[in-house]
């Protein structure tokens, strides 16, 4: 983001929990901002960047995380943000942060979800067998949840047999509100990226993850563009046109082999972590999120990107090939028909390819490359000490 915004001659102040941050170490830094936590002090977070609006006279605010955005758009009048600042809602925000109602409004639309159980009470069925065989994947009913005044993060968890199933519902203090049991996808992530405008698209973009860590599913390490799949597309702008999102949001599918057929896995009403493939393949998504803000005219629709362009998270995918290289199959709990060893660590060498971008690694922009591996060593000689 901080790229996109300085590259557009946008200056840029980062805010962080730290002194220090990734995007604070880019030449498009102009100034830094030292906040508490929104996820353990809300409040104080909210007072943080007010004064920070004031003192700096901010024209445009983006949160970058759950708990940034969950309190910026609850509290975005205390900000003096007005309703088409280029933010949701809060009542937006929490109909697609809530799981559990996003999967019965995906029902009421048509859009595919996994086969699903929805867990009213806290209580699993004692028949899960319409979802097929073990692992299944137990979903809380937000990412965030609300503990004595702050906010929790919860996780998704997969469980591999009945025993696992109830010893999870029996120990985990979240799953006492609404969950999802849901069956196992497996397939290729897609996503379908987009920036809109009152529930109007102004710019889509789509991409397929490649590879991810850990390896059986999680944050992507290596991703493609690709041309927007028009059933994928037609499901995430119904959805966003329901809900009447402004702003940005990432819409995730997976799409199931076999099938073929785009499952709907949830929706992040934020920018999301592989934003530096949208920026090479020729969409500068920041900006136009900027342009909204400030209320500056935004070709509608703005979508025109490159396809076949890979972004690379290096360091990523390091910690990819070594969980490959040292864990069995059976600890990485991998599908059938992943790449060996030999064939991971083969794709891993391959670094100069034809429209193969690095997303940290830049020669006009090396502070985020040197802050990352300063952090990524420490974090190495910190676990073998």
């Amino acid at each position: 983001m901080t790229r996109g915004l300085g590259q557009a001659g946008i200056p840029v102040v980062v805010g962080a929990e730290t002194d220090s941050s990734l995007a604070g170490a880019s030449r498009y830094c102009v100034s830094r901002w030292r906040y508490p936590s929104p996820l353990t002090n809300p409040m104080q977070f909210i007072s943080s960047l007010a004064e920070a609006i004031r003192q700096l006279n901010i024209s445009a605010v983006m949160p970058v995380t759950d708990a940034s955005m969950q309190a910026v758009t609850e509290y975005r009048e205390r900000l003096g943000l007005s309703k088409t600042h280029g933010l949701p809602s809060w009542e937006s925000y929490n109909s697609v942060s809530d799981k559990y109602g996003l999967c019965h409004l995906a029902v009421e639309l048509g859009v595919p979800i996994p086969s699903t159980i929805f867990v009213e009470q806290g209580v699993p069925p004692a028949d899960t067998e319409v979802l097929g065989d073990y692992p299944l994947i137990v979903k809380p009913r937000r990412s965030l949840m609300s503990v004595n005044g702050h906010w929790a993060r919860t996780s998704v968890h997969r469980v591999g047999s009945r025993e696992e199933l109830n010893q999870l519902y029996r120990t985990v203090p979240y799953l006492r509100e609404p969950s999802l049991i849901q069956k196992c996808i497996e397939g290729e992530g897609q996503g379908v990226f987009a920036l809109c405008n009152a529930g109007d698209p102004v710019a889509l973009f789509a991409h397929r993850r490649l590879r991810e860590k850990p390896p059986s599913g999680g944050v992507s390490v290596l991703r493609e563009s690709i041309a927007l799949p028009k059933e994928m597309t037609d499901h995430a702008v119904r959805l966003l046109k329901k809900v009447g999102w402004h702003g940005v949001a990432m819409v995730e599918f997976k799409v199931e082999h076999g099938t073929g057929i785009p499952n709907l896995m949830e929706i992040n009403g934020r920018f999301w972590g592989s934003l530096q493939l949208a920026l090479d393949a020729g969409l500068n998504l920041p900006n136009l999120l900027y342009r909204l803000a400030v209320q500056h005219p935004v070709a509608m629709p703005a979508s025109t990107y490159r396809t076949g362009v890979r972004s690379r998270w290096l360091l990523g995918d390091l910690d990819h090939l070594l969980m490959r290289t040292f864990k069995s199959d059976e600890a990485l709990r991998l599908p059938s028909g992943y790449p060996s060893r030999l064939r991971s660590t083969t794709e891993f060498v391959h670094f100069w390819q034809k429209d193969l971008y690095y997303e940290i690694e830049r020669w006009d922009d090396l502070g985020p490359a040197r802050y990352e591996l300063q952090k990524y060593i420490r974090h190495l000689v910190k676990g073998h000490s």
